[in-house]
């Protein structure tokens, strides 16, 4: 009942109360389906926070918001600057209105999984905040106030469907009607009116139904907290019910990947039994080896087959052989199977075992998850049972590149193409010296600049020398390298990884250096 009729008619005279004279200051969004309206004078501010999301959608009110430096993007320019005149729920219905002045409106329209947040001007819709929403453009200001004959002759005519009669009461009213009624039409209109009284008292009740959290009117269910004021009702129900969404969706990611880990589990067990009833059911290469070592007279020479005794299983069997081989030959080369055969026994036997203890594992941790209840418990358990990823750190520079340092100086040297590419176009400074043995493949290498400090001419020869190790020269006595600032060094669009174009360069002769000896 948070996006209630019966409850927007507590929760608006409060607003009324906090807003009017307040002036719209900003109107943002920083999340899809999330909008952020800030109200202030001189001497106080005061937000709301309008969530549109279909499975999360409410109002969360606060005095303090902090709008994020980044991804946030204005809206409903034309309504900023005007003053708050009055807030009111409209007559039936899941709306209220925040009028400003200039007969500008912002108008709240929280239908279930429908809410819109709507800018107008007189009756004019002027903006929407959710555009899924196409029929919400030919809502005028006018179409919101909904008439209501609400009395016993109605009730009477309806044969005492309250439904018709108050469709805003919601689920968790109508079930108390339900479960109360007795048939009779006037004592049914007496509950009618009785739990119209209870809506009206201004009582808010954080309930739980069917393991679903709710704001009700009515104590119902399994009560969690109680409220006399809606604003902090509609708050402490926007923060339960983001923590419960947030749980439902960790469990189902959780979920998913437990089963996805089972199936897989599954699959492999099922194959590699299979496998391994297919090995130990038939004759193993061992005894075929025996057979034939037991029946060297009788198999001619060049056969492709032959058939023999099974002394196992006392019964004939037809042999593969190479003709190339002589009879002993291929009973070695059955031997040698054998072996082979025991490997993948063994090695099939203890996967099996492992991943039967894997699926006992994941089959228990699926049954877990359903006891945990907050978030905090969900995420200490997939954290404790590792179902969390772990984020992959980055690799530094020293994984990347092969380094060297020469006096402080550090020295990089790229691997192969697509690893110079990134040494030249992401890792190196325009500053930074960078090397490459002339005329012939090889690495890009780069010396990192020290600020304020000229790179001595040993430390280019030697970055130098491993330039020409790392080339197709490194077997020459001496190999040209040529040396220039990053900045002169450009890459050209379409080109082969590591193939760049340099503008300016100096030339330095040098004796190619084994990374063994530097």
């Amino acid at each position: 009942m948070h996006c209630n009729y019966h409850f927007f008619k507590h929760l608006v005279p409060s607003l009324h109360e906090k807003m009017v004279g307040l002036e719209l200051l900003s109107c943002f969004s920083q999340e899809k389906d999330e909008l952020v309206t800030g109200f202030g004078n001189p001497e106080r501010d005061f937000f709301i926070k309008c969530s549109v999301l279909p499975s999360h959608s409410g109002l969360y009110f606060t005095e303090v918001f902090h709008r994020a430096k980044r991804n946030s993007i204005d809206l409903f320019k034309e309504l900023l600057n005007e003053t708050v005149e009055k807030v009111e729920v409209f007559d039936n219905e899941r709306a209220f209105a925040v009028y400003l002045s200039n007969q500008k409106t912002m108008v709240f329209k929280m239908f279930g999984n429908r809410c819109n947040v709507l800018a107008y001007q007189n009756d004019n819709l002027l903006h929407l905040f959710n555009n899924t929403l196409k029929q919400d453009l030919a809502l005028k200001l006018s179409d919101f106030s909904k008439p209501n004959n609400a009395s016993f002759e109605a009730f009477e005519a309806a044969n005492g469907d309250v439904f018709k009669i108050y469709p805003t009461w919601g689920k968790l009213p109508q079930k108390v009607f339900k479960e109360k009624r007795s048939g009779d039409l006037e004592q049914d209109w007496r509950l009618v009116q009785d739990i119209n009284s209870v809506l009206n008292l201004g009582q808010f009740y954080l309930v739980k139904t069917n393991d679903r959290l709710q704001l009700s009117l009515i104590e119902v269910g399994e009560v969690q907290k109680i409220f006399d004021d809606p604003l902090l009702a509609a708050n402490a129900y926007f923060i339960e019910k983001m923590q419960v969404t947030q749980l439902d969706s960790e469990k189902t990611q959780l979920k998913r990947k437990l089963q996805k880990s089972i199936k897989g589990c599954e699959q492999y067990l099922k194959q590699a039994n299979e496998r391994l009833d297919q090995i130990i059911l038939a004759t193993s290469n061992q005894d075929i080896g025996h057979i034939l070592m037991a029946n060297l007279h009788a198999i001619p020479k060049m056969a492709t087959s032959v058939e023999l005794l099974d002394f196992v299983n006392n019964e004939p069997i037809t042999i593969k052989l190479k003709k190339d081989l002589s009879a002993q030959k291929n009973a070695e080369n059955y031997y040698r199977k054998a072996k082979k055969e025991k490997i993948e026994i063994d090695f099939l036997e203890k996967n099996i075992a492992k991943r039967e203890a894997e699926l006992l594992i994941f089959n228990a941790n699926l049954e877990n998850l359903d006891e945990e209840v907050s978030l905090r418990d969900l995420r200490k358990f997939a954290q404790k049972e590792d179902l969390v990823e772990k984020k992959k750190k980055d690799k530094g520079v020293e994984e990347l590149f092969k380094h060297f340092e020469v006096n402080g100086f550090k020295i990089l040297i790229g691997k192969n193409s697509k690893n110079n590419d990134l040494l030249t176009l992401k890792y190196a400074t325009k500053n930074d010296l960078w090397l490459h043995a002339k005329d012939v493949p090889g690495s890009h290498v780069v010396i990192k600049e020290q600020p304020g400090t000229r790179t001595p001419v040993y430390v280019i020869e030697k970055a130098a020398g491993l330039a020409a190790w790392f080339s197709k020269r490194k077997n020459d006595s001496m190999v040209p390298v040529m040396y220039t600032p990053k900045k002169f060094v450009r890459k050209v669009k379409g080109s082969l990884a590591g193939q760049v174009i340099v503008d300016k360069e100096d030339v330095v002769l040098v004796e190619p250096i084994d990374p063994a000896n530097f």
